[in-house]
């Protein structure tokens, strides 16, 4: 891809790639550090307990949760896909891919809002519960918000085999997205 980039792009226009490249790169490694630092949290506050969750709170249930971590994996994938498919020039499987992962991160979102407010006051165990959940929904609200944008203008034709940098930087961010959220979902329901 990147030889067939280089005979329809300018120099600058290559470099600039590169640049928004490696812009992403650096803005998900200090994401990284921020929701590595929130399982740390975690980890330090529940092994202060000799059980966790605390004794008299109830677990979390994980069959929900399960299934919107699904949906969000799938969401992932298809972004993968429609990505794929700009790159080839394929817009309308961009479009249907694109638009169908929107709808599983919408769903994700909701589901998840949902158990943010249903979840019982209980301490610690239901503070830190909403404050991971909080921090990835304000990010996937936000990264899904710049989606939106991406596929209304991929709908009126911005994007081709050669101009697809939004595209490239949406799915990066939902990808991240969707591994932050693995991370956490492990953390708060199966470890």
């Amino acid at each position: 891809m990147q030889q067939d980039l280089s005979q329809h792009l300018s120099r600058k226009e290559l470099q600039d790639l590169k640049n928004k490249r490696t812009g992403l790169a650096i803005f998900q490694f200090s994401w990284i550090m921020a929701f590595v630092a929130l399982i740390a949290a975690n980890w330090q506050l529940r092994y202060q307990f000799t059980t966790w969750p605390p004794p008299g709170v109830e677990k979390f249930g994980i069959g929900i949760p399960t299934l919107v971590t699904l949906l969000l994996i799938v969401s992932s994938l298809l972004v993968r896909s429609a990505t794929r498919a700009v790159k080839r020039g394929d817009h309308g499987i961009f479009e249907s891919r694109w638009g169908l992962s929107l709808i599983l991160g919408v769903i994700f979102v909701v589901v998840m809002a949902w158990e943010w407010v249903i979840v019982p006051v209980s301490g610690q165990y239901s503070n830190l519960f909403r404050l991971m959940v909080g921090f990835h929904g304000v990010h996937a609200l936000v990264i899904g918000a710049f989606m939106v944008v991406v596929y209304r203008n991929g709908r009126a034709g911005a994007y081709d085999e050669y101009h697809f940098w939004p595209v490239e930087g949406a799915a990066g961010l939902w990808h991240f997205v969707t591994v932050a959220w693995v991370l956490f979902y492990l953390v708060l329901y199966l470890v």
